[in-house]
C-alpha cells in the first residue's frame, strides 16, 4: 500500500506546487505572435496528414465548423478537406507530440505551466468558478490575459489569449485540465473577426474578475514541512463555523431528531441536504453544542477546501507532513507531532484499498477536534469533523 501511495504522490509532480515564484515572474505574457505561430503549425501539420473520419457525416458538423479528425486531434474547417484556401477557425490537439506555446504539451502539470507563463495572482483570488492570472495592455494598444476556469479547487481549464481591437482579432488557447494535467489543447479565433464592442466587453469582464476576492486557491506543496498543521482557524470553513454552529443555522428544511441516550444525556441530530450534524443538548433540545459534522455532498467543502472526490495526494499536500515515522509494516505514519497529543497528524494505509488521514487540533475552549478523511482507491469518500 505504501508503494501505491508513493506512486500517486510522485505522479502528482516532482516539484512543490507553489503558485507563482521567480520562474513565473521572469517570463512574459503569451503574445499574439506566439498564438499565431501555434495556429500555423497545426494547420500545416493537418495539410500533411490523412483525414480519419467522414466529413460528410452528420456527427462531423459542429458550431465551430466541420470537424476533421486527424491522428493528433480535430481541426474545425469550413469544408471537408484541408487545402490552402480552407478556412480554419479552431482546433483541438490531443497528441503529446504536438507542443503548443512555450512547449506546453499534453500531460504537462499545472505547476509546470505556471513556470512557463507568468501569474500576477499566485493565490488565484477570484470566484468559485474563475480567477484572473494576469491582464496586460489596454483597449488602445491591445491586451493579453491569462485566466483559470475551475470548480472550486479543481482547475478545469487555463486560458491564455491576446486581443488586437484595432485589427478586430482575438486568439485564445485553452489548456483543458483533467486531474492536475493537460489532456487537450484548444485554439480558437484564427479566422473570426471580432468587433471592438465585444473585445471591450471582454476587457471589462477580465478587469472585474481581477478585483474578485471571494474565493482563493488553498496552498499546496510536496514539501510538507512548509505547510501549516491543522489548527483551530481551520474549523471555520465554507460550510459552517464548527465551534459556534447551532441547529437553527440550518433552517427548517432539515430532519431534526432528539435522541435519548438513556443515561441522562441527550443528542440532537440534524440531517440536511449534503450534511449530518450531531449536537449535545438537554432533554428539550436546548443548549446545543456541535460535536460532529459529516459532509455527504461533493458540492460542500470542508477545512482547507477538501471535497468528496478529492484524490489522496491532493489533500495530503494541503497539511503539514513528513516529520514523523512510519511503523514497521508501513501501515501507519505520524505526519507531524506525537500521536495522542494535540496537535498531530496521522495517516493509515493498512486496510486493503482504504486509507485514512487524521488531523487533530486543540482549541482555546479546551476541546480537541479531529478532521477525519477516509479514502477508497485513493478517492475521498468521507469527511467528518468531530470533537474527541
Amino acid at each position: 500500500m505504501m508503494r501505491k501511495v508513493m506512486k500517486v504522490i510522485l505522479l502528482a509532480g516532482l516539484a512543490a506546487l507553489l503558485w507563482g515564484g521567480a520562474a513565473a515572474g521572469e517570463t512574459r505574457p503569451v503574445t499574439m505572435a506566439e498564438l499565431e505561430d501555434f495556429g500555423r503549425t497545426v494547420r500545416e501539420l493537418a495539410m500533411t496528414r490523412m483525414v480519419l473520419n467522414d466529413p460528410a457525416a452528420e456527427d462531423a458538423e459542429s458550431e465551430d465548423g466541420i470537424g476533421l479528425q486527424f491522428d493528433f486531434g480535430v481541426v474545425y474547417a469550413d469544408r471537408g478537406e484541408m487545402a490552402e484556401s480552407t478556412r480554419v477557425d479552431a482546433f483541438l490537439v490531443m497528441d503529446e507530440q504536438v507542443p503548443a506555446v512555450r512547449g506546453i504539451a499534453i500531460d504537462w502539470e499545472v505547476n509546470r505551466i505556471m513556470e512557463a507563463i507568468p501569474c500576477d495572482n499566485p493565490r488565484m483570488d477570484g470566484t468559485y468558478q474563475r480567477a484572473l492570472l494576469y491582464l496586460t495592455g489596454d483597449m488602445e494598444t491591445g491586451y493579453a490575459y491569462g485566466l483559470v476556469e475551475r470548480d472550486g479547487q479543481r482547475i478545469r481549464a487555463m486560458e491564455y489569449g491576446a486581443a488586437d481591437p484595432a485589427g478586430g482579432k482575438r486568439l485564445a488557447m485553452s489548456l483543458q485540465i483533467s486531474g492536475d494535467g493537460v489532456d487537450a489543447i484548444r485554439m480558437e479565433g484564427m479566422e473570426t473577426r471580432q468587433d471592438a464592442e465585444s473585445l471591450s466587453a471582454l476587457y471589462e469582464e477580465l478587469t472585474a474578475l481581477g478585483g474578485e476576492k471571494r474565493y482563493s486557491r488553498v496552498r499546496q506543496s510536496l514539501d510538507g514541512s512548509t505547510l501549516d498543521m491543522f489548527q483551530e482557524s481551520d474549523l471555520d470553513f465554507s460550510a459552517l463555523s464548527y465551534q459556534t454552529a447551532v441547529p437553527e443555522i440550518f433552517g427548517d428544511n432539515v430532519e431534526d431528531v432528539l435522541i435519548d441516550n438513556d443515561d441522562g444525556t441527550w443528542l440532537r441530530r440534524v440531517d440536511g441536504e449534503g450534511f449530518s450534524a450531531v449536537f449535545t443538548c438537554d432533554e428539550r433540545g436546548r443548549e446545543a453544542e456541535l460535536i460532529s459534522y459529516t459532509i455527504l455532498s461533493p458540492d460542500l467543502e470542508g477545512p482547507r477546501a477538501v471535497r468528496l472526490g478529492d484524490l489522496f495526494h491532493e489533500d495530503l499536500q494541503r497539511f503539514r507532513n513528513g516529520e514523523g515515522e512510519i511503523n514497521e509494516d508501513g501501515t501507519r505514519e505520524v505526519l507531524y507531532g506525537r500521536e495522542g497529543v494535540a496537535p498531530y497528524g496521522l495517516a493509515e494505509y493498512g486496510n486493503g484499498d482504504e486509507m485514512i488521514l487524521r488531523y487533530v487540533t486543540d482549541t482555546l475552549s479546551g476541546r480537541e477536534t479531529e478532521l477525519l478523511l477516509r479514502y477508497e482507491n485513493t478517492v475521498l469518500t468521507e469527511i467528518t469533523v468531530h470533537t474527541l
